[in-house]
C-alpha cells in the first residue's frame, strides 16, 4: 500500500513555493508592494516577513520577503471577474 500512495503523489500536480525579497528606503509598506509586484499572476501569499535595518544614523533600510505558492495551472479556480475591464 505505500507503494501506491507514493505514486499517487508522483502523479499528481505538486503546489510550488516561492519568495520574492524587495526593499524601500521609504517604509516597510513600499517594500511589501515591490515585492507583491514580483510575484507569479497565479500566487498565493503565504506569509510576509519584514527587518528594519539602521544604514547609518536615523536613516532605515526596510527590506521585507513574501512568501507564496502557485498550484499548477488548470488546477486552480479562476477568481479573475467576466466582466470588461474599465
Amino acid at each position: 500500500m505505500p507503494l501506491a500512495g507514493a505514486l499517487f503523489l508522483a502523479l499528481s500536480p505538486a503546489v510550488r513555493a516561492g519568495s520574492i525579497t524587495a526593499e524601500s528606503i521609504w517604509d516597510k509598506k513600499s517594500a511589501i508592494e515591490r515585492a507583491e509586484a514580483q510575484i507569479p499572476a497565479n500566487a498565493t501569499v503565504t506569509n510576509t516577513k519584514c527587518t528594519v535595518v539602521n544604514v547609518h544614523i536615523g536613516n532605515y533600510r526596510y527590506i521585507c520577503t513574501v512568501e507564496y505558492t502557485t498550484a499548477p495551472s488548470g488546477t486552480t479556480p479562476s477568481s479573475e471577474s467576466s466582466a470588461p475591464a474599465p
